[in-house]
């Protein structure tokens, strides 16, 4: 599922953060947990488990504002406007639909970090209306794209949508994520070895770096390297359904990976 908040700004406070997306994750897991303790214990500590590993099946979108400045260098936006709103899928079944709507409604979010903060009510929450998936797609991103991939000396490179193995590790992402879920719901897993089913992956036009500082100003802080472009992806069905629900690429709990579809046939 996938819903559109609507945000209305609180206060007179009005700068927030350029890099905010972890604070905007980190005010979405608050939102969850102040409204169902249980469900943010699950998405924290265990989530979708598949070999060993776990996998938060949301992402959301960038914001959006109804009027703002960026200030570069102060690392800031002043968002001299009234409202925001932002997208965020759930790879949850649709009729958990009132359930999430009910966790995000007369919430506030809180973005910011130690130099300023600023406070939104949530206004609005829409369901929006499930795309029909084809073996074909065209995607836009709503925020960057984050592929890694693990050095045999050790670390990790940050992936851009050129490079030879981009492609292959993300479908092989959804892949594992499909096996995720697929668990949550008492679905046996498929072997981690799995053939990777025929695929294509094109980046169109130009590509955008895009890069976001996560727990910034803290001694955990991480500059990590995403992409903002268009792509073509052919792939089966279920894949493209998870990549648009759960996020394309690493850390769609974070902010990474969420695209809309260009209307566009291809």
């Amino acid at each position: 599922m996938r819903f559109r908040i609507h945000l209305r700004k609180e206060g007179e406070k009005a700068f927030l953060p350029i890099n905010y997306q972890y604070e905007l994750s980190s005010a979405i897991y608050k939102t969850i947990d102040r409204a169902d303790s249980a469900f943010s214990r699950f998405l924290h500590e265990q989530g979708y488990l598949a070999f060993g590993r776990n996998f938060r099946l949301f992402t959301f979108s960038r914001l959006s504002f109804d009027g703002f400045k960026i200030i570069r260098e102060a690392g800031r936006i002043q968002h001299h406007g009234e409202g925001a709103c932002f997208e965020i899928s759930f790879m949850v079944d649709r009729a958990a639909e009132e359930f999430v709507k009910g966790l995000f409604m007369d919430q506030v979010f809180v973005l910011g970090d130690k130099i300023s903060q600023v406070f939104y009510a949530v206004e609005n929450i829409v369901a929006m209306e499930p795309p029909v998936f084809e073996e074909s797609m065209r995607y836009r991103c709503l925020s960057p794209i984050f592929i890694r991939r693990k050095r045999n000396s050790g670390g990790e490179d940050y992936l851009h949508p050129s490079d030879r193995d981009y492609g292959i590790l993300l479908i092989q992402n959804l892949m594992v994520k499909g096996r995720a879920f697929k668990s949550s719901v008492g679905e046996g897993l498929e072997d981690e070895s799995a053939a990777v089913p025929d695929f294509s992956f094109a980046p169109k036009g130009k590509v955008y770096k895009n890069g976001i500082r996560i727990k910034q100003l803290t001694r955990q802080e991480t500059h990590l390297i995403g992409y903002n472009y268009e792509f073509e992806f052919r792939a089966p069905v279920e894949l493209q359904e998870i990549g648009y629900y759960a996020g394309f690429g690493h850390l769609g709990s974070q902010g990474f990976g969420c695209v809309e579809i260009k209307k566009e046939k291809l």
